[in-house]
Formats: structure tokens, C-alpha cells, sequence
């Protein structure tokens, strides 16, 4: 069973009343907050490989992103070591903002 307490701060567990949850609520609890901080993570990193005309984004921490069909055109004329973060599907060049749609391969 987890702890809120860990997580949340006196004052955050006194306003939502964890006390008189029961460990099934604070177990509800626990889940809804990890899977919201899991939302939005990012990726940032450089490019270490462009291959197939801009479809296919290999970063240097290995990762490897396909990149949507009709944003290839955009991609293929990125380069090897363009910085770039990828925030819930969506690539973008840290230079110019520029951004392409990726799914993770």
C-alpha cells in the first residue's frame, strides 16, 4: 500500500481530507496522480540519424521516432545534432520551433 503522506504535503492531505478516505480512495488517489504526471513527459535530445527522406528520427539517447507522412518533407531537411524535445507526439526543433508529429517506433 502506498503512503500519500510521502508524496503530498501536510497541508495538501489536511485539504482533500486523506484521513477519512479509506485505503481503497487513497490507493484511487495515488494511481490518478501518477498517470497525470506521466502526461506531458518530454524527450529532449539531439538528432543522431535522419534515414527513409525524414521518416524516420534516430535521437542520441536512441530513441527512434517515425515521423507522420505528410511532416517527412519538414524533417528531411533537419541535421544530425539539431536539438529537439518531443512533447506528446509532437517534435519540435529547439533552433526554430519548428515541429513535425512522431510516434515513438
Amino acid at each position: 500500500m502506498v503512503d500519500l503522506k510521502d508524496l503530498m504535503s501536510q497541508e495538501e492531505l489536511e485539504q482533500i481530507g486523506v484521513a477519512a478516505m479509506s485505503p481503497d480512495q487513497q490507493q484511487a488517489i495515488w494511481k490518478w496522480g501518477i498517470r497525470m504526471y506521466s502526461l506531458g513527459q518530454h524527450v529532449v535530445s539531439e538528432i543522431a540519424e535522419l534515414k527513409y527522406e525524414g521518416r524516420l528520427i534516430i535521437l542520441t539517447d536512441g530513441s527512434r521516432w517515425e515521423v507522420d507522412e505528410l511532416d517527412a518533407s519538414t524533417a528531411e531537411f533537419w541535421s544530425e545534432l539539431d536539438r529537439v524535445v518531443v512533447i506528446d507526439g509532437e517534435m519540435y526543433r529547439l533552433e526554430d520551433a519548428e515541429r513535425v508529429d512522431v510516434t515513438e517506433e
